[in-house]
């Protein structure tokens, strides 16, 4: 039982009431703004895939490059599953396959993203992401961003070192029940 009154809305009394991100699991699918705490990236690609690592909550989004078509519908991923291809100088990446804990402005499962990253000069990429989801919004909308490069190093994100935040919120609000 939840007492919204003291949540916010939001229940108390269970760790798995929270969401991921509070867990330090993932904030899944895509991070906008590029000046936010511990919104670095760093961009790797091999021959088959790339890798596009983000500094907080130290996720790695690893993504196969081509023809492979997406996982089974029955495949759900907290970050989706993105497949990418190259359009010209744009690499393109389609994400399907959303798990219903994803939450992204209330959209989940039926999510569906779109991203476009090109160079637009030598510190800057165009970042433009396109979302879709006809049980959320009533038509797809897009964010244009640009992602100018950040100075310094990338560090490990230390989500739960210390963190008794969890700890109070779930004390408390059992102590309410």
């Amino acid at each position: 039982m939840c007492s919204s009154d003291l949540s916010g809305g939001r229940c108390n009394s269970y760790w798995g009431d929270r969401s991921l991100w509070e867990r330090c699991l993932t904030q899944g699918s895509t991070r906008l703004g590029a000046a936010a705490y511990n919104a670095n990236f760093l961009i790797v690609q091999s021959e088959d895939s790339i890798v596009m690592l983000h500094e907080q909550i130290h996720e790695a989004r690893v993504i196969p490059i081509g023809n492979k078509p997406h996982v089974g519908s029955s495949v759900r991923q907290w970050m989706g599953d993105s497949r990418a291809r190259w359009d010209g100088d744009t690499l393109v990446i389609d994400t399907t396959n959303f798990t219903d804990k994803t939450n992204f402005n209330g959209s989940a499962e039926n999510l569906h993203m779109i991203e476009r990253i090109s160079r637009v000069d030598a510190n800057t990429l165009g970042y433009v992401v396109t979302f879709e989801d006809p049980t959320t919004w009533t038509q797809s909308w897009t964010v244009d961003l640009p992602m100018p490069k950040t100075q310094g190093e990338m560090y490990e994100y230390a989500c739960h070192e210390g963190n008794y935040g969890l700890h109070g919120i779930l004390e408390i609000g059992r102590a309410h029940v």
